[in-house]
């Protein structure tokens, strides 16, 4: 990722990070015009955030990931906006293999902040069950990133 530039360094886009398709090791790389970002960019600032759920134009996987599937139990949803932490790690599962633990905060998945344990379900389910979770994550004021493998 980073950022495109004219021929006199005027910012025109971003750079996107590679994406890989585990069924065919194929590779596809993307850059989104600066025209595109702005709003975003402007929400972002301002603090608000719109959720993936909102974009019609997505399609969920028929077989996504979930919670349950990567082995983690989040502390009980009891407000609209409770944040994502980690209660419990079932053995064996994909997040004990990559090292998650009890009292984690989940910030983000795949690069989509998880504002809440709703928003995380959801990012979730719009993720594959043959492809990586990438996950963020708040653990004794440290930001670590923890990939949990299919």
């Amino acid at each position: 990722g980073g950022a495109a530039t004219d021929g006199q360094g005027r910012l025109v886009g971003m750079l996107g990070k590679e994406l890989k398709n585990s069924l065919n090791d194929t590779w596809l790389n993307y850059a989104v015009p600066i025209g595109e970002l702005v709003g975003s960019v402007d929400d972002i600032i301002a603090g608000r955030f719109r959720p993936r759920s909102e974009d019609d134009s997505l399609k969920k996987p028929t077989d996504a990931h979930s919670l349950a599937t990567l082995g983690i139990v989040l502390l009980p949803n009891v407000l609209s906006k409770t944040p994502p932490f980690v209660d419990s790690v079932l053995p064996t599962s994909s997040a004990e293999k990559a090292g998650l633990r009890p009292d984690d905060l989940i910030l983000f998945v795949n690069d989509r902040v998880a504002t809440s344990s709703d928003t995380l379900r959801d990012e979730l389910s719009y993720i594959d069950r043959l492809d990586p979770v990438r996950l963020i994550v708040e653990r004794d004021k440290e930001l670590l990133e923890v990939e949990l493998l299919p």
